[in-house]
């Protein structure tokens, strides 16, 4: 019998056709290049999104099992994506691939805002957690779409159950801790915006594949070069969000990128490696390959001279981050700490070093950084400092409008990044719901994070001097500068063996930033001496607190964000031809740093002895 859906949900459908969508003239705004009509969806068309509107209102009205809970919140995620990818090595094409998908995401809450199934990891059965996913054809089909919605929905619906009921019984158990007190989930503004965000076409790969060739050609004739990649990224996603609370809200991002890699040995037969990447809204944020043929120049250089440099000996004693550095020490050990989302209750300790928060939990008002520095995330921007920012969007995966947000000012702690799990001090979202976690929840999280030093803000010359008045005064013969760190999802290089990489993991701490690939020791006369092998220990929140100084200059750096173990990801994502397109959007706009302390390990790993043949490239 056919179920009749109640006329409430029906006036839903009806104002959100009848809402306007000012994000599209937005969008092409922000890339500073025509939008393109053509990249309107050819999939997810106006009557394959009627077809899912009304499957959510037939499942709000009939989605029961006697005897168990109710849902009381019922939401889809569409998203599609189309992918460009394309890696070269030496002037000649490695890899080449296009992707075309389009998913949707069920998501289903039992019970009510103050208790529900979410935000718990059932012990051992961590996919239960009320979401289910199911591909979607590529065709307009609405039938076969309302199809897979009524079956995603039916799985998380029962998924959600079984969550429900595990996590009853850790509450009765008193195995849940002080955070199962919170309401589960809060109520938020619903959207209405459903026209199509109209963005810049996607570049052909063929020009990619063209420009990667040439661009590839700058590591030839290097015979201390062992291993080179040059790889274009260019991607977009469409994103539709509804729910039985009545949000129906559309929104495109698009990003392109390029990334160079280059891997060399050091004369003690240890591995190196640098790379640079390069993130923006179109190609038009991108170097040209003049440009790029100049930082893979660089980058030549730069190895030629690790070869030869000393490894670090131990160090502890003032740390100054600069540029992309410095960027690179924020998106690593402060960017994850600013959520506000309460990590899922019996998420494994592992999981919880990976998805960052609760270092700041509690600290709303008290002073969390040095009173020279002020943090602002902002995903309504779309560019600083005249460079583009990713990190934009219009609304978050929960389908609520994206908010700026000061999460400090001088210091003091004023906000962090919440989704709709609410916290102890903050119960309402403020549109930073954008990653998706173990529990059946997002997690508030950085999107353009900016950080500002205000007026106690110097010149970088002047804080480099600082660094030395600092290292002796503390009775060291010299200070740190660190200008680059490692990103794993970038270098992760399939040359190294299975026993190499078990090796390096091994002596490796999980909790620790990045290995720094560009470290300088500096002397009081101004001398500068690279070395290896730098690896930080782990930073503390309390270090944010006694930075000693933060330059005027600030340095923008895109990148993806991933919740992947970088370990793993050294393992098993080092494929000919990887091409990092898979993560968050994110931007980090980042001063120059100086801190009072911080503790430096030499990482000596990766050693091999030296090829048995020359080069092909060295003259006899």
């Amino acid at each position: 019998m056919a179920v009749r859906v109640p006329v409430a949900k029906l006036t839903f459908l009806a104002a959100a056709a009848a809402a306007s969508a000012l994000i599209s003239a937005s969008a092409v705004a922000d890339t500073g290049q025509a939008a393109d009509p053509d990249t309107a969806s050819a999939t997810i068309t106006d009557e394959v999104l009627d077809a899912l509107v009304s499957e959510l209102g037939r499942a709000e009205a009939s989605l029961r099992i006697p005897g168990s809970p109710e849902p009381y919140r019922i939401a889809y995620k569409v998203t599609e994506v189309e992918v460009e990818d394309v890696a070269a090595s030496l002037g000649a094409t490695t890899a080449e691939k296009r992707r075309h998908f389009a998913v949707l995401d069920s998501f289903v809450h039992v019970g009510d805002y103050e208790m529900d199934n979410t935000n718990f990891v059932t012990p051992d059965r961590e996919n239960i957690d009320g979401n289910a996913t199911v591909q979607l054809p590529l065709e307009p089909d609405p039938q076969l779409a309302r199809h897979a919605a009524w079956r995603a929905t039916d799985d998380a619906y029962k998924q959600a159950i079984r969550q429900m009921s595990a996590k009853d019984d850790a509450m009765r158990t008193g195995v849940a801790d002080r955070r199962a007190e919170l309401p589960s989930y809060s109520k938020a503004d619903t959207a209405h915006s459903r026209d199509p965000v109209l963005v810049p076409a996607l570049e052909q790969r063929e020009h990619l594949r063209s420009r990667a060739r040439e661009v590839s050609r700058a590591f030839a004739d290097e015979p201390h070069i062992r291993d080179s990649r040059v790889a274009f990224t260019t991607f977009l996603e469409r994103r539709w969000y509804l729910n039985t609370e009545g949000t129906i809200a559309h929104d495109t991002r698009r990003v392109s990128g390029a990334i160079l890699v280059a891997t060399a040995q050091a004369d003690d037969g240890q591995h190196v490696v640098l790379y640079d990447s390069r993130y923006g809204h179109t190609e038009d944020d991108l170097p040209t390959n003049d440009e790029l043929a100049a930082l893979a120049a660089d980058l030549t250089a730069r190895l030629d001279e690790l070869r030869a440099a000393p490894l670090i000996d131990a160090y502890t004693g003032p740390v100054l981050f600069e540029g992309v550095g410095a960027a690179g020490i924020v998106r690593n050990a402060l960017a994850p700490e600013l959520g506000g989302t309460p990590l899922p209750l019996g998420l494994p300790p592992q999981k919880r070093q990976r998805i960052g928060g609760g270092a700041l939990e509690g600290r709303i008002g008290l002073r969390a950084f040095s009173q020279d520095l002020s943090v602002v995330d902002d995903p309504t921007l779309s560019e600083a400092e005249d460079r583009a920012l990713i990190g934009g969007y219009e609304f978050d995966d929960e389908g609520v409008r994206a908010e700026r947000v000061q999460i400090a000012e001088d210091g003091r702690l004023e906000n962090l990044l919440m989704s709709r799990v609410p916290a102890r001090d903050l119960d309402e979202t403020n549109g930073h719901a954008r990653l998706n976690i173990p529990g059946g929840v997002y997690h508030g999280s950085s999107t353009n994070l900016l950080l500002d030093g205000g007026e106690g803000a110097t010149s970088r010359e002047e804080l480099r001097e600082e660094l030395v008045r600092q290292a002796q005064d503390q009775g060291l013969d010299y200070g740190i500068v660190i200008r680059r760190l490692d990103d794993p999802h970038v270098t992760a290089n399939a040359e190294l063996s299975r026993l190499e990489l078990f090796q390096l993991l091994q002596g490796r701490n999980p909790e620790a930033p990045p290995g720094a690939l560009l470290a300088y020791r500096v002397y009081p006369d101004g001398r500068e001496e690279l070395v290896r092998g730098a690896q930080l220990d782990p930073i503390p929140m309390r270090a944010w607190r006694d930075l000693v100084g933060v330059s005027e200059e600030r340095t923008v750096f895109n990148y993806l964000r991933t919740t992947e173990d970088p370990n793993l990801v050294r393992l098993t994502g080092s494929v000919p031809g990887f091409v990092p397109s898979a993560g968050v959007e994110s931007a980090v706009v980042a001063p120059d740093l100086l801190f009072e302390e911080l503790d430096i390990l030499r990482d000596s790993t990766l050693r091999r002895s030296p090829p048995a043949v020359p080069h092909p490239n060295e003259r006899d």
